[in-house]
């Protein structure tokens, strides 16, 4: 798949972007030879659900490391909500909440003392910060357990706990580090719930890192999809599955009975604009001039 961020980005206004990123790069190693992200160039708008898609070391984790300041790039600029990603980190944290993978907390501490903790950190007012600890638990379904031992949490649990304290500052941006893995199909609907509440209700925006594409379909306005560092292509699903179709083409399935492969094929090279039909492995090849795409017919053996 070819790269289009450079088409998407351009077509951007600058004053809707919450964050932006320029030939954003990061090395590691003695001669810095291994490069984990290959100059990054992408807008994230403002109020925006955005997906960050690639498979493990693919380079996800890294690029939110140098957005939220615990990674300095090797090279490249970025902002987030208009601070500079090296020289105004303290800002950047007052105005993000981040839920990475894996999120740690105080085991021997319950839900409400570790958010009391957290918010003691932002120096909330001891009224509004007890209420919204209630609020925040209430949210993501852990009010029961507010005064249990985080330690004592399921992985479930302790995701959705981990996405009530990056909200504990009521932050514009909150970057979520695979907020669905390792738990079941039940919970991780729970938090793409919870995800499209925060947007839709609160309007923060979301950054999202997944290797499921499916997950981020669900939830995402706009995608981006990452390999090795480099940036693939970024845009909503439609455009993105019409990007691949101008490349790859669109497969057709027809189930065809009581004819042969050698029939079909017959048949098929006498229709106009059909040229050069194959057979390969059980089914037919059949390359469209007129539309440049392959349509293959599986035959039933």
């Amino acid at each position: 798949m070819e790269s289009i961020e450079n088409e998407m980005v351009a077509g951007q206004d600058s004053d809707e972007n919450i964050i932006e990123i320029r030939d954003l790069t990061k090395r590691f190693g003695k001669q810095n030879e291994i490069v984990a992200v290959d100059s990054l160039t992408l807008n994230v708008r403002r109020g925006e659900v955005f997906g960050f898609v690639g498979p493990n070391g693919a380079g996800k984790t890294t690029t939110m490391k140098m957005l939220i300041g615990l990674l300095e790039p090797s090279s490249g600029t970025g902002k987030v909500a208009g601070f500079d990603i090296i020289k105004e980190v303290i800002n950047i944290r007052e105005v993000t909440g981040v839920l990475p993978e894996p999120a740690g907390f105080y085991d021997n501490l319950t839900a409400r003392q570790n958010l009391r903790f957290y918010a003691k950190l932002y120096d909330i007012e001891s009224t509004l910060r007890e209420k919204r600890i209630v609020d925040l638990l209430d949210m993501v379904g852990l009010s029961g357990a507010i005064d249990q031992k985080t330690g004592g949490f399921s992985t479930g649990m302790r995701k959705r706990f981990g996405l009530a304290q990056a909200l504990i500052n009521e932050p514009d941006i909150l970057f979520l580090d695979e907020p669905t893995s390792g738990i079941d199909p039940k919970g991780a609907q729970m938090m793409r719930n919870l995800v499209k509440q925060l947007s839709k209700e609160k309007g923060v925006t979301i950054f999202l890192s997944s290797h499921t594409m499916s997950e981020v379909e669900e939830i995402c306005s706009r995608i981006a999809v990452i390999e090795m560092g480099k940036l693939l292509a970024v845009g909503t699903v439609e455009e993105l599955r019409d990007k691949v179709r101008e490349k790859e083409g669109v497969r057709y399935v027809l189930e065809i009975s009581d004819l042969s492969l050698q029939d079909a094929a017959q048949r098929l090279n006498g229709m106009n604009g059909v040229h050069d039909v194959s057979i390969m492995d059980g089914v037919l090849l059949v390359p469209i001039a007129s539309i440049n795409r392959w349509m293959t017919l599986c035959v039933p053996t």
